[in-house]
């Protein structure tokens, strides 16, 4: 089934582009004194907003590849009412291959929008603040957009912190930063001014989180509870920042939803990725600073050719910065501190190989096909006789679903929650989104960032996702909303409603499952696919070293 091998970057970038709604009529103008000037924002709903706020100097030109800059102050106040510039984002061209002739069309993506993304630029170090108050010390809920490492705004209407920042009593922030080849690029082979270029996209998320150590307490947040948290690439993300020596003592929780990243790049991988890129544009090493002069559009073009084959690009270890891999073989000491909470939804993929109507009718050898691309020739029969054996009234779609999420997402999510609950320090949490949405007569049933407009308590902004917003559903937005925003004020989730949550550790492995029409606990859930599949290691394993000759390098799902 080629055609099921879709790009699920592309896939999830089309959809989360979801920019905000045009801007409402304002009752007043609060105008807010930060480090580097007056800001004047807009109230909406109770709630005060500060969007497009600049925390970072312009990336391009001489600041290409290099570390962020903190923004230079500026004179009189800024309006500070509409969000800033997005990262710019890889070229989809060439990407996708063309529909055969004859063939049904795809379903409709439920992560999508008809609304445009905010435009591009490379200056694009800009975050937004949602505040009841800028008085008072309130929790502050950190968010770092999904896209992987390449693509993605927090401009999206998903993200909207106006829900969360008035029914829970919490401080919302959401930033871009630089993404892809901008971000990742690892020149460091090339001289003293690109030393840090192969993670200066986190080192963008640093200097926002510095910003908000200096300034988020005139919005009336608390600089000593900030929570980071992040869907799929943000929660990769936010995996990065555990183990990120810049980052130490600037959060004090953290989420990972959907992207447990226990590896990164290794120096050799990067190295290379490097090395074809300055190949691809036909720059001699000597030359290297002729970068700064390449169009953006070529710039973008030679990083999709020379990281082809090697996986998106993404942080690497370099020994510094990132002095070792995020959570390989054990949770990181420069974050023993933080408590984490870990979860994933379901059926994940279901949000990429869904689209496919070709899986309403998928035969069981065809299911034995993709299995083995999942997992391995040699044990598909295997896995396919324990998935049925376990789920016997399941169709087969719903069987690759499960199949392909629990070999990636489900598992690293399960190491990773051991991993920091064997550190012996900071708690581990761990959650199982497991509510199915009606949308397209259900054919997603739980899928990738279903969960996301649950978390923002923004159902009314993500119908084509979750569906109707129900009395059940907005119940469950509560709890959810609600348990995120307790775990970023006192480090222990929970909300009204559900049970105790009781922390993680490797015998019982308690979870807590958001379902309708109740949450409840439970222990080592789904444990017999955790185990089929921990048998098989992490893909996450051959992801992070250079391929041999021949072989092709890969992601791990987003």
């Amino acid at each position: 089934m080629t055609s099921m091998n879709l790009n699920r970057r592309w896939v999830l970038a089309g959809g989360l582009w979801l920019a905000a709604a045009p801007r409402l009529a304002v009752a007043a103008e609060p105008v807010v004194e930060t480090a580097a000037g007056r800001l004047k924002g807009a109230v909406s709903d109770d709630v005060l907003s500060f969007k497009g706020v600049p925390y970072g100097e312009p990336t391009g030109g001489a600041g290409r590849f290099r570390p962020p800059a903190p923004r230079k102050p500026w004179a009189g106040v800024r309006e500070a009412l509409d969000y800033g510039a997005s990262a710019p984002q890889t070229l989809v061209e060439g990407v996708r291959s063309p529909r055969a002739p004859g063939s049904p069309a795809p379903y409709p993506s439920p992560i999508r929008s008809d609304l445009k993304p905010p435009p591009e630029s490379e200056d694009c170090l800009f975050l937004n603040v949602w505040t009841p108050s800028t008085t008072g010390k309130r929790p502050v809920m950190f968010w770092m957009h999904g896209g992987g490492f390449s693509t993605g705004s927090g401009s999206s209407a998903w993200y909207d912190g106006t829900n969360l920042a008035k029914k829970q009593d919490v401080v919302v922030v959401t930033i871009n930063h630089r993404l892809n080849v901008l971000g990742y690029a690892d020149l460091s082979a090339y001289g003293e001014p690109y030393a840090a270029s192969a993670s200066v996209g986190m080192l963008d998320c640093v200097l926002a989180l510095q910003w908000v150590k200096d300034n988020i307490e005139r919005f009336g947040g608390d600089p000593d509870r900030v929570m980071i948290h992040g869907e799929s690439g943000g929660g990769r993300k936010v995996s990065v920042l555990m183990a990120y020596q810049p980052a130490k003592g600037l959060f004090h929780r953290a989420v990972v939803q959907s992207g447990s990243q226990l590896r990164t790049d290794g120096p050799e991988l990067s190295a290379e990725k490097g090395r074809r890129l300055l190949a691809e544009l036909q720059i001699p090493p000597a030359d290297v600073r002729r970068l700064d002069e390449v169009p953006l559009d070529d710039l973008r073009r030679a990083g999709m050719k020379a990281s082809s084959g090697l996986g998106q690009w993404r942080p690497t270890v370099d020994g510094q910065l990132l002095p070792r891999h995020p959570f390989d073989p054990d949770a990181p000491a420069v974050s023993a501190d933080v408590p984490l909470m870990i979860g994933t939804n379901r059926t994940e993929m279901s949000v990429f190989l869904g689209l496919n109507p070709a899986v309403d009718t998928l035969s069981d050898t065809a299911l034995k096909a993709q299995i083995a691309a999942f997992t391995s020739k040699e044990r598909a029969e295997e896995v396919y006789g324990v998935y049925k054996d376990l789920y016997p009234q399941s169709h087969n779609a719903e069987l690759l679903y499960m199949v392909a999420t629990d070999r990636g997402y489900f598992l690293d999510s399960t190491l990773q929650a051991e991993r920091k609950a064997a550190q012996g320090a900071a708690a581990a949490y761990y959650y199982a989104f497991y509510r199915e949405t009606p949308v397209q007569d259900g054919r997603f049933f739980v899928p990738h960032a279903q969960e996301i407009p649950f978390v923002f308590d923004n159902l009314d902004k993500a119908d084509v996702m979750v569906g109707p917003v129900t009395p059940q559903a907005q119940a469950l937005a509560d709890q959810m909303s609600g348990a995120w925003a307790e775990f970023a004020r006192t480090g222990r989730p929970g909300a009204p409603g559900l049970p105790t949550w009781p922390a993680y550790d490797a015998t019982a492995r308690p979870a807590m499952v958001f379902d309708e029409p109740q949450s409840r606990i439970e222990n080592d859930v789904r444990g017999a696919q955790r185990r089929l599949m921990a048998s098989f290691g992490s893909q996450q394993d051959a992801q992070s070293t250079l391929p041999a000759p021949g072989q092709r390098g890969g992601d791990a799902p987003i």
